[in-house]
């Protein structure tokens, strides 16, 4: 499928205006934990960790990448379940070992009441160039050899790009 295709669009749930936030918090909001777990079994007929087993400690990694960390238990900490991987809806992977759509929902915990709790979805999905993407989806175009790694790190982008919303709506209202 991915070998006939020239170029591939990498679309986020997240609006434009998230990504391009130009406000950076004096003080970006560090974060004690990252825990990515799947959700996703074999009851829903899927088989990604199978066939990616590596996909949660790569999502962690990339997300922990893009985050600042902290030492401090007392700091917010992030959790990411990730509820589905499919190739066009099917959760039943092919031979192909291809995917081209990740879903998930991160939630931040924040014990101190410092930034406050919040949950949010992430859907990262792959289109061929020549489709029309839904308004409110970013695109990215990685290469065919890329196309894990740029899955991965939509996700991660997401994630990052929340978090840095969350830098910015904690600078505003200590202005």
């Amino acid at each position: 499928m991915f070998t006939s295709v020239k170029s591939i669009a990498l679309a986020t749930t997240l609006s434009v205006a998230a990504l391009s936030s130009a406000a950076y918090a004096a003080d970006p909001i560090a974060f004690s934990n990252v825990n990515v777990e799947a959700s996703m079994s074999a009851a829903e007929n899927g088989n990604a960790l199978t066939v990616f087993p590596e996909i949660v400690t790569d999502l962690n990694t990339a997300v922990s990448e893009r985050i600042t960390a902290s030492d401090d238990d007392s700091d917010p900490t992030i959790r990411i379940d990730v509820r589905k991987v499919s190739l066009n809806g099917n959760p039943m992977l092919t031979g192909s070992n291809e995917f081209n759509e990740i879903e998930g929902v991160v939630d931040i915990t924040d014990d101190n009441n410092t930034i406050g709790s919040q949950s949010f979805a992430v859907n990262v999905a792959a289109y061929a160039a020549d489709i029309t993407v839904p308004e409110g989806y970013v695109t990215v175009a990685p290469s065919e050899e890329d196309f894990y790694d740029a899955m991965i790190s939509g996700f991660a982008d997401v994630v990052a790009a929340q978090v840095e919303e969350i830098n910015t709506a904690r600078a505003e209202r200590e202005k």
